[in-house]
């Protein structure tokens, strides 16, 4: 039965998808999110003091590996950075971005250059700006702690896969002063961003920079389609549970 349903909902969820999307364009404004989500409502403060102060943005892909598990939570991290270092790019100082696995690096170095070049700024380009800061979790951990007062950095955004080494981070921005936005698809580092950042992300806002932060259409709307999904799967559930137990 599962075999046979899991192919109807893709066909929902694609149908809903082109639905909200359809219904955002015709609006013909910036499409809403579901709710606020206070860390991204947080961000462009963030941002604006990077810009204004001449210091750096600092941008955390986390310590996973692209081609992994955690291969979905790299890519959200690099939605975050190409949406936001268009504005920290005119900076002084531009954004740098570390990351422990040279795929994600190599892909931010793309993501930065395409940023620049779309400013008319390639020159400004820097390869260095992208760079593996460790490779294990806990040295990776370790050289962000330097990261901060070497490249007089004014705040850090860490979006991806991170374990307990966040707590390194962490201390270093409040003994620097600087403000942490910091989310993880691990539930335990959750924790200790719940605790120890500015601004945590919790669950699968991990995945939401899109919508939030540049109001993608496509984003957006696949926020919307995945509530709806939500109560269909929970009705299914339930109607399941009726039948089997009125037919016994």
């Amino acid at each position: 039965m599962a075999e046979l349903l899991a192919p109807v909902f893709v066909v929902v969820f694609a149908i809903l998808m082109i639905v909200f999307v359809a219904l955002g364009w015709r609006k013909g404004a910036r499409p809403t999110a579901v709710r606020d989500i206070e860390a991204f409502l947080s961000l462009p403060t963030t941002v604006g003091q990077a810009v204004e102060t001449g210091k750096r943005l600092h941008i955390s892909l986390g310590s996973g590996a692209v081609g992994e598990v955690n291969t979905a939570a790299a890519f959200a991290g690099l939605t975050v950075l190409e949406q936001i270092s268009a504005a920290a790019a005119v900076s002084d100082k531009p954004p740098i971005v570390t990351t422990a696995d040279g795929t994600a690096m190599l892909l931010a170095q793309d993501t930065l250059r395409q940023v620049y070049q779309q400013q008319n700024a390639l020159n400004r380009y820097d390869t260095a700006s992208a760079r593996v800061a460790g490779l294990s979790p806990m040295s990776f951990g370790a050289a962000l702690t330097t990261t901060l007062s070497d490249e007089s950095v004014a705040g850090t955004v860490l979006i991806g896969s991170a374990t307990e080494e966040v707590v390194l981070l962490t201390e270093a921005a409040q003994r620097a002063h600087t403000t942490t936005l910091a989310a993880s698809d691990n539930p335990a580092t959750q924790a200790l961003l719940y605790v120890t950042a500015d601004s945590a992300l919790v669950g699968e806002d991990l995945f939401a920079g899109g919508a939030y932060i540049s109001r993608l259409p496509m984003h957006v709307a696949s926020l919307h389609a995945q509530d709806v999904m939500r109560l269909l799967v929970g009705a299914a559930i339930i109607l399941g549970v009726v039948a089997s137990t009125v037919t016994r």
